[in-house]
């Protein structure tokens, strides 16, 4: 569970921090179309990951509080 979330936050890094190189020279300050949506990926990933590891420790708690079952 741990692994899987740090390969999220990991590929997340990936999509924020990779070269922003200017494909178009149309563009007017400089930032692509992709580059953005790479960027909110990279975000969303990151927060989904923390999501996934807040509900894991909730439900590893949740589990320990239970000592007969349901």
């Amino acid at each position: 569970m741990i692994l899987l979330a740090a390969l999220m936050i990991g590929t997340g890094i990936v999509f924020i921090v990779r070269p922003r190189y200017v494909t178009h020279s149309s563009s007017k300050d400089g930032i692509n179309n992709n580059q953005i949506t790479a960027r909110w990926i990279g975000y969303s990933l990151i927060i989904m990951s923390c999501l996934f590891l807040v509900m894991a420790a909730l439900q590893t708690l949740d589990q320990a509080s239970h000592y007969i079952g349901h």
